[in-house]
């Protein structure tokens, strides 16, 4: 099988090329490097700076003649979203658009979309499923839910073959840091450094946070099985932030110091999503519980 996966040098995507590659896949990333790096290109990956919005995007994909395109390159950054709707929207919506249309004139077999689960706004039901209304309450959320909708009439009207994956906080080796998500990589990385990290509220707000391995293993088998739906990706359970930095802190013989700050506008008190549709249409479970998940990310970064 060849694959092409934009944004292969990011955090998800670089694991979904390490798997793609494991199975004996031959594999492309296409990636701007604006938050990826080349570091995180797998050895055997064959690489192509590239923008997703580019014109040469079709002739690329055309002459590449991929089975698979996984499309993982997407601005992701909710504050900046806010503060620049029209960035994110030019990203991942004619972003997005633009990897489906060449996609469909190319007559690719199968594409994986990485979506997530802030299309549904705030959970008005736990655990979410795929059944939950979609009200996303911050530009990031409603260029994802664009991009669903356009999938989905390239489903209907073009007949193509395309997984949609939503995920919920995917963490694991290397999640970038600096960004505004991702407490798990945030805390760490200041806790490496000596430095504070903010607790913002109480502390007792859930996330559903998945692994990084277990992610790219439901990207593997949408494409194997050439899913045609749209799926939750997730962990099914969850972990306040006040157990997640106990398990940090564990996993860092006891160092780590936080303070608590306001709370963040919005901010809901849980979010858990429902694994079910896609365990029954891939045979797909998470296999790597958190708390086992920290002590890995945590071996990962002090190992850089």
């Amino acid at each position: 099988m060849k694959v092409l996966i934009t944004g292969g040098a990011g955090f998800i995507g670089s694991h979904i090329a390490e798997i793609h590659l494991a199975n004996g896949d031959d594999v492309v990333i296409i990636d701007d490097l604006s938050m990826g790096s080349m570091d995180n290109v797998p050895a055997g990956a064959s690489f192509q700076k590239m923008d997703i919005r580019s014109p040469e995007l079709a002739t690329f994909i055309a002459d590449g003649r991929f089975d698979v395109v996984n499309h993982h390159a997407a601005h992701m950054e909710l504050r900046v979203s806010v503060e620049r709707p029209g960035h994110d929207a030019s990203i991942n919506v004619l972003g997005s658009v633009n990897v489906l249309e060449a996609c469909h004139r190319a007559g690719v077999r199968h594409l994986v979309l990485a979506s997530s689960a802030s299309v549904l706004g705030e959970f008005r039901t736990i655990p979410a499923d795929e059944s939950h209304v979609t009200r996303p309450i911050s530009p990031y959320g409603v260029s994802k839910l664009a991009m669903e909708q356009y999938a989905e009439y390239y489903r209907v009207v073009h007949g193509m073959s395309i997984s949609t994956l939503r995920y919920t906080n995917v963490y694991g080796p290397r999640q970038n840091p600096n960004g505004e998500s991702g407490v798990i990589a945030i805390f760490l990385n200041r806790f490496l450094k000596g430095a504070v990290a903010t607790i913002h509220g109480s502390g007792d707000q859930v996330r559903d946070y998945v692994y990084a391995t277990d992610v790219a293993k439901a990207n593997l088998l949408a494409a194997q099985q050439q899913l045609n739906d749209t799926f939750m990706v997730c962990a099914g359970g969850g972990a306040s932030v006040l157990e997640v930095t106990d398990v940090l802190q564990k996993a860092l013989n006891g160092n780590g110091q936080v303070e608590h700050g306001p709370a963040k506008d919005g901010d809901p008190p849980r979010t858990q999503g429902s694994y079910k549709k896609f365990s029954s249409a891939s045979g797909w479970q998470p296999t790597v519980d958190i708390m086992d998940g920290i002590p890995l990310t945590v071996a990962s970064f002090k190992s850089v």
